[in-house]
């Protein structure tokens, strides 16, 4: 049995982003949502993994370590009307440093400011906070994502800071965006070739490999 017939996707992942942390979008991985049967797919910035408590309904860990894909979204964009008929989506990520891509599919939860859950809405006000200037200036704008091209002409904060430099409350269009994983293809085309697809049942994960 090889070393990576013994790990998890999880565990594996966790090699995969450390052999990539240097290496410039990285953390740019590409979501499928579905429309009309039809996939959609665009590029986001995974934010890391969320941490929830041990009693939330969320709570998902594995070999100890969270395994929700933290992203954010604008609520104006259309993903979010797809979401609504259908939550399941796929996450592809592919690591050219070591030749490994994931596929990860489940369910894709959106967090709003209305969402009563108080460890989700603490979430989202954390990432609000955790994300690059130019990021929250791109949720305060009045133009709708995905519409016919109009000057945006509305007065934007630098940097979604008041004058005193305090990062302001999050919009209601800023979501908070996580994937709970159900299913995961694993892929390396370095070496010998390799492949596992990791399942979520009832009982927890099971793991099998396959042919590339």
């Amino acid at each position: 049995m090889s070393s990576d017939e013994e790990q998890s996707w999880r565990s594996l992942l966790e090699v995969s982003i450390a052999k990539s942390r240097k290496t410039r979008g990285s953390n740019y991985v590409q979501i499928s949502t579905v429309e009309e049967g039809e996939p959609r797919c665009r590029t986001v910035v995974f934010r890391g993994f969320q941490k929830t408590p041990v009693h939330h309904d969320l709570f998902h860990e594995l070999d100890e370590k969270p395994c929700l894909f933290k992203m954010c979204t604008d609520k104006r964009s259309k993903k979010v009307a797809q979401n609504a008929k259908q939550s399941v989506a796929e996450i592809v990520w592919w690591f050219p440093k070591s030749s490994e891509q994931y596929r990860v599919r489940g369910n894709l939860i959106l967090v709003g400011g209305e969402n009563e859950d108080r460890a989700l809405e603490i979430a989202r006000k954390e990432l609000w906070g955790n994300i690059s200037d130019p990021s929250r200036e791109s949720f305060l704008g009045q133009v709708v994502p995905g519409e016919a091209y109009e000057k945006d002409n509305s007065i934007i904060p630098v940097g979604g800071r008041d004058d005193d430099g305090k990062v302001l409350v999050p919009p209601d269009n800023f979501l908070l965006m996580l994937l709970d994983p159900m299913d995961v293809d694993y892929l390396r085309l370095t070496g010998d070739q390799y492949r596992q697809v990791d399942s979520r049942g009832p009982s927890g994960w099971t793991k099998q490999r396959v042919n590339p």
